[in-house]
């Protein structure tokens, strides 16, 4: 019995092992095998934020922006500050992103959730100066896809009762920053890494078709945008 019980539980954690390792393998795939051709310089400049297992696209705050988010304003987001110069926005899991502001605020229940299916939201925050890009991938883009790109991210909040985006009652990270119901729904194939190479590739800038990871994330910058 107990000989038994030992080999299933073997084959279970060889199993997992596997699927563990051809997910990594496929998001290695899907990081390199890239919608386009390295990208030529453009006008403007989009940062990526990339942590351990999440990033936030960094866009420059211009009027443009501006106008099309200006429904995060009298919601306590500074757009229109002065000394506002970035807007940092992400897309991921609606119950493990909005706890999520540290590691030890992870739950299981927050990360079964996230990794099987759960409904997604937006973080909007405005910064200040940035004076070390050291450790922040910038990708240039055309004023063509840098309007495409504000189409593209308008279109990711889930309206409200009006058609205007409605703050979730929920307490970000930051004193500034707050969280949108978004479109589309967070998984494990489906994930905020996901989200942002489809957001760029929707915009017509080169990047990965599947980019799960982080890892992906850096392989694609690196393979078509010469970074890394």
């Amino acid at each position: 019995m107990i000989a038994r019980l030992l080999r299933s539980a073997l084959r279970a954690a060889a199993l997992l092992a596997a699927v563990i390792l051809g997910y990594l393998f496929a998001a290695g795939v899907g990081g390199l095998w890239g919608n386009g051709n390295r990208a030529t310089d453009g006008e403007y400049r989009i940062g990526l934020v990339i942590g351990p297992i999440h990033t936030d696209l960094l866009i420059p705050l211009t009027p443009a922006v501006k106008t099309r988010l200006a429904f995060a304003i009298p919601d306590g987001v500074p757009l229109d500050a002065p000394g506002a110069e970035w807007l940092l926005l992400g897309w991921g899991a609606r119950e493990f992103y909005t706890t999520a502001g540290t590691y030890a605020d992870i739950t299981a229940r927050a990360t079964f959730r996230a990794i099987t299916g759960d409904s997604a939201v937006i973080r909007l925050d405005a910064i200040g100066r940035i004076n070390d890009f050291t450790d922040i991938p910038l990708i240039a883009m055309d004023a063509v896809q840098f309007a495409a790109l504000l189409d593209v991210l308008a279109a990711s909040f889930a309206p409200g009762p009006d058609g205007v985006p409605v703050a979730i009652d929920h307490a970000g990270f930051t004193a500034s920053d707050r969280f949108y119901p978004a479109t589309g729904h967070f998984n494990i194939l489906t994930t905020c890494n996901v989200w942002v190479g489809d957001v760029l590739g929707a915009a017509g800038v080169p990047f990965g078709r599947w980019t799960p990871t982080p890892q992906a994330m850096q392989l694609s910058l690196w393979r078509l945008h010469g970074e890394g």
